[in-house]
C-alpha cells in the first residue's frame, strides 16, 4: 500500500456525524435530530402545519401540491413511474426559526459533513402518500458551490419512505418512519450520491429539502503539523527530492467523490476529499511542488466473452457478451484547475497506471459509456469501458511545465520568451527548453515557420550554442518567408555568423534530417516524387529581404550553395523518376530554376560563382530542362549580360535551339505520330502498342487480351506519359482495350511552335 495512503486513511481526529454514529468512518452522509419547537411552517393557501401533522392536514396539503418533476441531463420530465410524490415550490412557503436555531443546525450539518461552514437555501417541501416513492437518481447542481442536499422529515405519522443513500460501493439506510414523533429528523448527504425513497406504506411523509451551498470564501481544513509533516517526507521520498535526478513523473490521487467541470474547485470538495486534499496541498506547497485537480479518463478495451448460461442451458442477461481478458488500459486527464482555482485548456494529458492510486477502486459507479465491437476480420469481439473520476495530480515543478507544454503550448511558449528578456534567467529558461524539448520539435514540425520568431528569440537567449542550436534544427526553410529574413539576422547579430552558420548546416544536412518529411531540403524521395519547395518561394523577395537585413557574405554564400545542393539531388531523384513523373515536374523545376537565377543576380558579382555552377547544371542535363524551354531562364541571366560572360554560351544554346526546332517541317494533317515518348517497357505486349503509337496512322488501335495484359498495357503507357486513351470493349472473349490517339495534335504542335517563336523573339532583340 502506499505509504502517503496509509497517513491520510485515518482522518486528523474524530468527526461525530449524529449522535447514534459518533464514530461513522466516512462523510458522504449524515442524519440528527432538530426539536420541533425550533421551526414552525406556513403554507400559502393552506396556513400553519401542525406538529404532528394530522391525516387530514397532510390530505389537504397534498391535495394543494403539484406532481413532482425531475431533471435527466438537460430535461426536465414528469413521469409518476419513476417520481410519483408532491411538490410546494418554495415561495409558497414561510419559515420561522427561532433565534439562532437555523444558524446551529447548519454548523451541525457542516461538522457531520467534514466541512467549516454551509449556507441552506430552500428547494421545496414535498409529501409523499400511501404508495408513493422516488426511484434512485442524482441531484443537480442547482447553485454555485453547492455540494449537498439536506432533508428535514416533518413530524408527521408514516411507515415505509426510507431514504437509501449511495457513493460508490458504500450505502445507508436513513429511516424516518414513526407513529408518534416530537421532533424534525434531518439527513444530508452530498449531491453525487445516489439516492432513492422507498414508497410510503401507510401515512404521509412530508419533507422540506434544502441545497447546501459552501461559500465562495470558504478557508482550507487545518492540518495537523505532525500530519503535514508525515506528508512532506513521504512527497520527498515520493518525488526523490534529495536525489541528483527527481521523478518527473506525477502523483496522481483518484478522489473518492463524483465532481462536474462546474464543481471540481478547491473550495467545493467533499467529504475525506476535502481534508485529504488540504492536507495533501500544504504539504506540497511546502516542499514548492505543483498542485492541479483534473478529471481523469479510464479507457479500457476486454474481449468480448459469450454470456453465462443458466443451470437451464439459457442465457441469464439476454445474450449480453460479458468481458473476458483485459487488453488495453489508458488513463488520460483533459479538465485542469489549477492552484489559484482557475480553469486551464482542456488538452487531453496521458498518464502511467503506475502514477496513479485511489482509496476506493474504479467501478460501475464511474462508469460513463461502453461499447461492444463485433468480429473485425483480425480483431475479435471487444468491449470498452469508460469510466470517469476525478483527481489531484501534484508534480515537480519542471514536470508540470513539461506537461504545460503538452497542455497550453501557447501559453507555455510566451513564458519562455518572458525568461528570454531576463538575463538573471537564463538558467531556468534552459532547464525548461530541455524538459520540454520533444513538444518544441513537434510543435515546429506542425507549425513550421510561425514560431520562427518566438523560438530565435529564446535561441538568442540560451546560454548553451548547443541548445539553442537544437531548439532551430526542426525549421524547414523552405517554407520560409520574406519577413523571416530580418529574424535570422536578428539571430546573426546576436548569436554570431559562425553559429547561425551551424544552423543552416544543420538544416540541409541530409543525414541529419533523414527521418524527416519529403522537401526539397531533405533528401529522402521516393520514386514517384511530388513537387515541394526547394527553397523560400519567391526566392528574389526572400533574396532582397536578407539584402536589406544585412546577412554576412558568408551566411549568403551558404545559403545559395544550399540552395543549389537541394537543386542537384533533387534532379538527381528526377533522373530516376517515371517519365510522366518528370513530365509533371518539369514546369515546377523550370519555375524554380528560374527563380534562383534571378536571386543570384540580385548578389551581382558576389554570386557570380553560384551563378556559373547553376548554368552548368542546367546545361548538363538536357533530358530534365530542354533548351527549348530555357527562354525565361536565359532572360533572367541576360538581363545584365553585359557584366555576366558566362550568360554568353546559355544565350548561344537556347536560341540554337529553337531555330533549329523552329526549322522543323509542320506535322502534315494525316499525320499523327507521338513524338518525344519515352516508352519504359518493352514486353510482348506493350510491343503490340509502341509501333502503332509512332505511325501516323488515326484508328484505334484494338487488343484482344487477358485483363491482367490490359492493365499492364495501359498502365506502361500512363508511365510514359503517352497521350492516349483507353477504353474496354467487352465483347467477345477475351475481352479488348481499344487505344485511342489525341485527334488535336496539329493544334498542339501549333501552339509549341507559336511559344517558340515568342521565345526566340525575346532573346534576339
Amino acid at each position: 500500500m502506499n505509504h502517503l495512503l496509509d497517513l491520510l486513511r485515518q482522518p486528523p481526529g474524530l468527526h461525530p456525524v449524529s449522535p447514534e454514529t459518533p464514530n461513522a468512518p466516512d462523510r458522504f452522509w449524515a442524519e440528527g435530530r432538530l426539536p420541533a419547537e425550533h421551526l414552525s411552517i406556513e403554507v400559502e393557501g393552506l396556513g400553519p402545519l401542525p406538529q404532528p401533522l394530522p391525516p387530514a392536514q397532510a390530505q389537504a396539503l397534498h391535495d394543494l401540491s403539484e406532481p413532482a418533476q425531475f431533471g435527466l441531463r438537460d430535461q426536465t420530465l414528469l413521469d409518476p413511474t419513476v417520481r410519483h410524490t408532491g411538490e410546494v415550490s418554495a415561495d409558497l412557503l414561510s419559515l420561522d426559526w427561532q433565534p439562532g436555531a437555523f444558524a446551529a443546525l447548519k454548523q451541525s450539518v457542516a461538522q457531520a459533513l467534514g466541512v467549516e461552514q454551509l449556507d441552506a437555501w430552500l428547494h421545496n417541501l414535498l409529501i409523499y402518500g400511501p404508495g408513493q416513492f422516488f426511484k434512485p437518481h442524482q441531484d443537480t447542481e442547482k447553485h454555485p458551490g453547492m455540494v449537498a442536499t439536506l432533508v428535514l422529515v416533518w413530524p408527521s405519522p408514516h411507515l415505509g419512505g426510507t431514504l437509501r443513500v449511495q457513493l460508490g460501493p458504500q450505502e445507508t439506510v436513513l429511516s424516518s418512519q414513526h407513529l408518534q414523533a416530537q421532533d424534525i429528523r434531518w439527513f444530508a448527504f452530498y449531491a453525487d450520491c445516489r439516492h432513492e425513497v422507498l414508497p410510503v406504506q401507510e401515512g404521509w411523509r412530508v419533507a422540506l429539502t434544502f441545497d447546501l451551498v459552501l461559500p465562495a470564501e470558504a478557508e482550507r481544513p487545518a492540518v495537523p503539523a505532525g500530519l503535514q509533516t508525515a506528508l512532506e517526507h513521504g512527497l520527498r521520498q515520493q518525488f526523490a527530492l534529495d536525489s541528483d535526478t527527481p521523478s518527473m513523473a506525477p502523483w496522481v490521487l483518484l478522489l473518492d467523490h463524483e465532481y462536474t467541470e462546474h464543481g471540481l474547485r478547491w473550495p467545493l470538495l467533499k467529504g475525506e476529499d476535502r481534508w485529504r486534499v488540504a492536507a495533501l496541498r500544504a504539504a506540497a506547497e511546502a516542499l514548492g511542488l505543483r498542485l492541479h485537480l483534473a478529471l481523469a479518463e479510464l479507457h479500457q478495451t476486454w474481449s468480448a466473452e459469450p454470456a453465462p448460461r443458466s443451470r437451464w442451458g439459457r442465457h441469464d442477461d439476454a445474450g449480453d457478451p460479458q468481458p473476458g481478458e483485459l487488453i488495453d488500459e489508458s488513463l488520460s486527464l483533459d479538465f485542469w484547475v489549477d492552484e489559484d482555482d482557475k480553469v486551464g485548456p482542456r488538452s487531453s494529458l496521458s498518464v502511467k497506471l503506475d502514477d496513479t492510486t485511489s482509496f476506493t477502486e474504479t467501478g460501475r459507479a464511474h462508469l460513463v459509456d461502453e461499447q461492444y465491437e463485433g468480429y473485425m476480420g483480425n480483431y475479435g469481439e471487444t468491449l470498452d469501458y469508460w469510466y470517469r473520476r476525478a483527481a489531484l495530480v501534484i508534480q515537480s515543478p519542471l514536470a508540470a511545465e513539461r506537461d504545460r507544454f503538452e497542455l497550453d503550448f501557447d501559453a507555455a511558449l510566451a513564458d519562455l520568451q518572458r525568461l528570454a528578456g531576463l538575463p538573471a534567467e537564463s538558467a531556468t529558461l534552459a532547464s525548461r527548453v530541455q524538459v520540454a524539448a520533444r513538444t518544441l520539435a513537434y510543435q515546429v514540425s506542425a507549425r513550421g515557420r510561425t514560431l520562427l520568431d518566438a523560438c530565435a528569440e529564446i535561441a538568442a537567449a540560451l546560454p548553451d550554442p548547443e541548445a539553442a542550436t537544437a531548439l532551430l534544427a526542426g525549421f524547414d526553410p523552405s517554407g520560409f518567408l520574406p519577413e523571416d529574413a530580418a529574424v535570422l539576422a536578428r539571430l546573426q547579430r546576436e548569436r554570431g555568423t559562425p553559429w547561425l552558420r551551424t544552423v543552416l548546416q544543420r538544416w540541409s544536412d541530409p543525414q541529419a534530417r533523414r527521418f524527416a518529411a519529403v522537401t526539397g531540403w531533405r533528401a529522402q524521395w521516393g520514386s514517384n516524387l511530388s513537387m515541394t519547395a526547394l527553397w523560400p518561394t519567391p526566392l528574389p523577395a526572400f533574396t532582397q529581404a536578407a539584402l536589406d537585413a544585412g546577412w554576412s557574405l558568408e551566411l549568403l554564400d551558404d545559403w545559395f550553395d544550399t540552395c543549389l545542393a537541394a537543386l542537384k539531388r533533387f534532379d538527381q531523384a528526377r533522373v530516376q523518376a517515371k517519365p510522366a513523373n518528370r513530365m509533371q515536374l518539369q514546369p515546377g523545376l523550370l519555375q524554380a530554376v528560374d527563380e534562383l537565377a534571378q536571386s543570384l543576380v540580385l548578389r551581382a558579382d558576389d554570386g557570380v560563382e553560384d551563378l556559373q555552377v547553376l548554368i552548368d547544371h542546367v546545361l548538363a542535363h538536357p533530358g530534365l530542362y530542354p533548351r527549348t524551354q530555357l527562354a525565361s531562364f536565359t532572360q533572367s541571366i541576360g538581363a545584365l549580360s553585359h557584366q555576366w560572360p558566362q550568360d554568353q554560351p546559355l544565350h548561344a544554346r537556347v536560341t540554337e535551339a529553337l531555330r533549329t526546332a523552329l526549322t522543323e517541317p509542320l506535322r502534315d494533317i494525316s499525320d499523327h505520330h507521338l513524338r518525344g515518348v519515352e516508352w519504359v517497357c518493352r514486353c510482348k505486349d506493350c510491343l503490340g502498342m509502341i509501333p502503332w503509337a509512332e505511325s501516323t496512322s488515326a484508328e484505334p488501335l484494338v487488343l484482344a487480351m487477358a485483363e491482367p495484359r490490359r492493365q499492364h498495357v495501359q498502365s506502361q503507357f500512363e508511365t510514359a506519359g503517352a497521350p492516349l486513351t483507353a477504353t474496354t470493349l467487352r465483347q467477345g472473349s477475351p475481352h479488348k482495350l481499344v487505344l485511342h490517339k489525341p485527334g488535336d495534335l496539329q493544334e498542339r504542335d501549333r501552339a509549341v511552335r507559336q511559344a517558340w517563336a515568342r521565345d526566340l523573339a525575346a532573346l534576339i532583340p
